[in-house]
């Protein structure tokens, strides 16, 4: 958390000159001569912010300059596959649990009751953590 606070404490004028910068110079040129791992991030991003209807059309480019600035030289880890899939399952099932509900829940996601108390469990001492303060 500390890490992620220092990110967002930096000056940020040299970033604004970056994303004010793409609507001047912002063509397939320039972002062909991006390295490619930036060329990669920038046609995801364009493609879901195409599929959620937000034309605009350096949205993306500047979005990707924003994440290399903070990001940038960083080691960072991206959950793929099924941990990111069982992670936003986790999250949806404790959204819709309301108590009452472990056996609709079991059934609607095919899992075992004993299952979706156990996720609810892990959900809920995640909740408790983002609320309260560490106090070591």
């Amino acid at each position: 958390m500390e890490q992620q606070q220092e990110i967002f404490h930096t000056d940020t004028s040299e970033l604004e000159l970056l994303i004010n910068s793409v609507d001047d110079i912002a063509d397939d040129n320039v972002r062909q001569r991006w390295p490619s791992t930036l060329q990669s991030l920038s046609e995801v991003l364009n493609c879901e912010l195409k599929r959620a209807n937000i034309n605009n059309p350096h949205l993306a480019d500047k979005l990707t300059i924003a994440l290399g600035y903070y990001f940038g030289g960083r080691d960072i880890y991206i959950p793929t596959g099924n941990k990111l899939k069982l992670a936003l399952r986790n999250i949806a099932i404790w959204r819709e649990f309301n108590g009452r509900n472990i056996e609709q829940l079991a059934a609607r996601y095919q899992l075992t009751e004993r299952q979706i108390t156990q996720v609810v469990k892990e959900q809920r001492q995640a909740e408790m953590q983002r609320r309260q303060r560490s106090l070591f």
